[in-house]
């Protein structure tokens, strides 16, 4: 019996939340929500939103909050993007182009994407070493 597989075809848009218990493979477009245990997206491929899959191929385009076990990518990564995996594997160049392009994003790898994120770190300010900034102990601003 083959395996289960939920296919969003080029050509085809779905917009708001994807959930499927069997593998899903992008070829055209998907904006909002999905949430499946392996996502394959095609060159011709987009997802924008929050994914969280166990394993994800990408050749095509991703942007939003990725949160995966095992990512693979080597497609295009669009500014404002996090991808949070326990590993992350960059497919080599294509000729002279490299295949995969990242926007400005947050990379973490090794990180559990189960796992909440950690506490931002606190800026020292001017104040005596140690201690914080004046402004920042009293609220005031200068």
């Amino acid at each position: 019996m083959a395996e289960k597989l939920t296919t969003v075809e080029e050509g085809s848009e779905v917009t708001g939340t994807l959930k499927s218990t069997c593998g899903v493979t992008v070829s055209g477009k998907v904006s909002g929500e999905l949430h499946a245990p392996t996502l394959m997206i095609a060159a011709t491929g987009a997802v924008h939103g929050t994914v969280k899959v166990e394993k994800l191929h990408s050749q095509g385009e991703i942007s939003g909050r990725i949160d995966a076990d095992t990512i693979e990518l080597s497609g295009r990564i669009s500014d404002q993007t996090t991808i949070t995996g326990r590993s992350i594997e960059v497919k080599g160049s294509n000729g002279d182009q490299p295949t995969a392009i990242f926007g400005n994003c947050v990379i973490e790898v090794g990180v559990d994407p189960n796992e909440p994120p950690a506490p931002a770190p606190v800026k020292e300010g001017k104040g005596k070493k140690g201690q914080p900034a004046p402004e920042a102990a009293t609220g005031a601003t200068t």
